[in-house]
């Protein structure tokens, strides 16, 4: 199955951005070592903070690939 660059890009860019949303946004306030996400953006916030090295990783290095593939395509026509 063949990955189009558009769904590359979405991908990447949704992945910066939550890898990013720690170095804006505190971590959400919890009572005790049972108490969970009061909402979806608490959530959305809890999971970005656990895997904040790798989504941006990965966003990154999705970015780079879809520039150097655009020049390198750009290059050769």
């Amino acid at each position: 199955m063949k990955i189009t660059k558009a769904f590359m890009l979405v991908v990447s860019i949704f992945s910066t951005i939550i890898g990013s949303l720690p170095l804006y946004f505190a971590y959400p306030f919890s009572n005790g070592p049972n108490s969970g996400p009061a909402n979806k953006w608490e959530l959305l916030l809890m999971l970005s903070y656990e895997g904040q090295k790798w989504y941006l990783f990965v966003g990154i290095v999705l970015l780079l690939a879809l520039v150097f593939s655009y020049f390198k395509q750009k290059r050769t026509l």
